[in-house]
């Protein structure tokens, strides 16, 4: 079957979602404004966000642009992972691409339910559900961890990406996943991984087909 224009633009520039999506969640996290602490009383907490409601909704509103975006990219690279015939690896990083979007679509609910209810909700619930928030990210750290992973091992076993690439992303894994201060340097490494992957998918060949 023929693919349509939509279909071969959206193959083609859709890697480039990594790099919309990292923008999009930084900027949402500048538009917060101030991060609570969870040392914070109940009080100061709850003053914050009422304080800053139209804030921490917007910055809401940004990661979810953000977590749309970070599914059109991994969708992409699952669809040219099996195109190299790595069918089971291409299964892995669509499915790590809906937990890490999962995850940063239940985030920004937390984050835009703390702006709505922010002047109905008591001190307590509000230290509650920003606690919560504060401790949610494991979703969102495995899903990218696990897709960078993934598509760097199928870098290693084909020419879809340098294989410098491919290692690159396994050291990432190794290092984001490991509970250590490396964590840090992990999720770093993951997102230069990102946006070099992004980059290269797009503009390195004009063709969407990966050598075998």
């Amino acid at each position: 079957m023929k693919e349509t224009s939509v279909e071969q633009k959206l193959q083609r520039y859709g890697p480039l979602g990594a790099i919309f999506a990292i923008v999009l969640v930084l900027a949402s996290f500048v538009t917060h404004g101030r991060w609570a602490s969870t040392e914070e009383s109940a009080q100061e907490i709850a003053d914050l966000y009422v304080q800053n409601q139209d804030r921490v909704f917007m910055g809401s509103w940004l990661a979810v642009l953000g977590g749309l975006c970070f599914l059109v990219f991994g969708m992409c690279m699952s669809h040219r992972v099996r195109e190299t015939g790595q069918q089971l690896l291409g299964m892995i990083v669509a499915g790590a691409t809906l937990i890490g979007a999962t995850g940063m679509m239940i985030d920004a609910t937390l984050r835009a339910a703390l702006s709505i209810q922010a002047d109905d909700m008591s001190p307590e619930a509000m230290k509650t559900m920003h606690a919560l928030w504060d401790a949610f990210f494991w979703p969102m750290h495995a899903g990218m961890a696990t897709l960078v992973l993934a598509i760097g091992l199928a870098a290693l076993g084909s020419g879809l990406l340098p294989k410098w690439l491919g290692w690159i992303g396994v050291i990432a894994f190794l290092a984001a996943m490991i509970p250590a201060p490396t964590m840090f340097a992990g999720i770093i490494l993951s997102l230069l991984f990102m946006v070099i992957t992004a980059l290269m998918m797009t503009f390195r060949n004009n063709s969407t087909s990966a050598a075998s």
